[in-house]
């Protein structure tokens, strides 16, 4: 059964967080960032490091909880037991975040959440959720787009559309601007589901993660989007995360603790002082891609 299509454009109320320096470092910790900038506040460490920010994509770790209540909502998925049953086929399909303003500890952060796509992929339906993040001030800090793919409730018919933006991002034999090798932790999971708020059992519960057809445990797609992230800061712009004006990746194959992955960029194009990255990340030990199509968008 498909998804009420009357939920798409539909708005929440706005939600305040309040950032603290906790939650910060826990992020960045998960994910394996050690920059300076995530754990510097006040010249605490040294009064000439970079003023304390919170890693560019640390915005899941309070959109999630919130979306993963509103997408497990029955009268979206028309009655309790399609909902359960589409929520076990629920896989995040892909991520586009854009970057406006450093968050940093003590900010009070609203952010608004709405439905703005409801779309037949064939062999499922494709729910994107919109979440915009304003400061105190009114300003935008953050603009997240969530593609979360439900298996096994589309009409059959292969989806004619397609992104010209990611298309863009795969070229042939590209010329690197970077590579970066990540070694994923064999504990990372259990360190991110605490960080993030993300207690899926696939996650963290080996049995779970074999009964949902995979091999064992798998890494968080947000976590491996978010290693990939930090290939991109610490081999391309210096370092310096209030660079990264933009970043999306389309998940395409499961992460396991202990993977080893190869993260390429390459230039797209330069355009007013920003340049368009494209990435993706490979499993070294069977070459299969995780990441595809991913785009970065980065002032130099």
């Amino acid at each position: 059964m498909g998804l009420n299509r009357e939920f798409v454009g539909h708005e929440y109320e706005p939600i305040i967080h309040t950032v603290s320096e906790e939650e910060i470092r826990e992020y960045a910790w998960a994910i394996g960032a050690r920059n300076l900038a995530y754990f510097n506040y006040n010249g605490a460490l040294s009064p000439t490091a970079p003023k304390g920010m919170a890693p560019p994509s640390y915005a899941v770790v309070y959109e999630l909880p919130i979306l993963e209540r509103l997408w497990s909502d029955p009268k979206l998925h028309g009655g309790e037991e399609q909902a359960r049953k589409n929520v076990l086929m629920l896989v995040h399909g892909d991520q586009q975040m854009r970057f406006y303003k450093p968050i940093r500890p003590g900010d009070k952060l609203e952010f608004k959440i709405k439905i703005s796509n409801i779309e037949d992929k064939g062999s499922g339906e494709l729910l994107v959720f919109n979440v915009v993040t304003n400061d105190e001030a009114g300003d935008k800090v953050v603009e997240s787009d969530w593609g979360l793919f439900i298996r096994g409730i589309g009409s059959g018919q292969k989806s004619k559309q397609a992104s010209k933006k990611r298309e863009a991002a795969s070229t042939e034999n590209p010329q690197l601007a970077f590579r970066k090798t990540i070694r994923v932790p064999n504990d990372i999971t259990y360190r991110y589901a605490e960080a993030a708020h993300d207690q899926n059992p696939i996650h963290v519960e080996e049995e779970v993660a074999k009964k949902a057809g995979l091999k064992g445990i798998v890494v968080h797609g947000l976590c491996t989007m978010s290693m990939a992230m930090r290939a991109i800061i610490e081999c391309y712009i210096d370092s310096d995360p209030t660079k990264l004006l933009q970043l999306g990746v389309r998940f395409a194959s499961p992460v396991y603790p202990g993977d080893i992955l190869i993260a390429d960029g390459w230039e797209i194009r330069n355009r007013e002082g920003n340049t368009l990255l494209g990435f993706e990340v490979t499993r070294l030990s069977d070459d299969v891609k995780v990441i595809k199509r991913g785009t970065a968008e980065v002032s130099v």
